[in-house]
C-alpha cells in the first residue's frame, strides 16, 4: 500500500505529495489521516504512540477503516487490508487515548485538536501534480 505506513509518497522536493490515486479503497483513510497529522506538525511512529493531540485523527482513521472492512459489497482483500490497518492503528493509539482521557479536561482537549485537524481536510487525493 502506498499511503498507510512510513513511506508515503513525496514530491521530489521532499515534500509529502496526495496526488497518487490508490487501487485499494482501504488506502484512502490514511491520505485524510496523514493531512490531519500534517495540519498538526506531527510525523511518525512517535507521533501515534505518544502525541496526545492526534488522537482524534487516529480514532477517524479507525472508524473508517473498520466501516470499509464491515461492507458486505467490498472484495475480502480490501475488507481485509482495512480492517488491519484500522484494528492496528486502533491498539496503538489506546493507550495514549486512555492517558488522556484520565486527565483533566482530556475529553474536550481530544475534541479541540480534532476539530483543528479536521478543517478543511478529506480523504481524496490531490488531481494536481507538485
Amino acid at each position: 500500500m502506498t499511503y498507510p505506513g512510513p513511506n508515503n509518497p513525496r514530491s521530489y522536493n521532499g515534500q509529502y505529495n496526495y496526488s497518487y490515486v490508490p487501487t485499494n479503497l482501504s488506502e484512502y483513510p490514511a491520505i485524510g489521516h496523514d493531512r490531519r497529522y500534517d495540519k498538526l506538525g506531527i510525523s511518525g511512529a512517535s507521533g501515534l504512540f505518544t502525541d496526545t493531540r492526534a488522537i482524534g485523527a487516529d480514532w477517524r482513521f479507525v472508524r473508517e477503516e473498520l466501516s470499509i472492512a464491515a461492507n458486505p459489497y467490498l472484495s475480502p482483500i480490501v475488507r481485509a487490508s482495512a480492517g488491519v490497518l484500522g484494528v492496528g492503528l486502533g491498539l496503538s493509539a489506546l493507550p495514549k487515548t486512555l492517558f488522556k482521557l484520565n486527565s483533566p479536561f482530556g475529553y474536550s482537549q481530544i475534541m479541540m485538536w480534532y476539530n483543528i485537524s479536521n478543517r478543511g481536510v478529506n480523504n481524496a487525493p490531490t488531481l494536481d501534480k507538485y
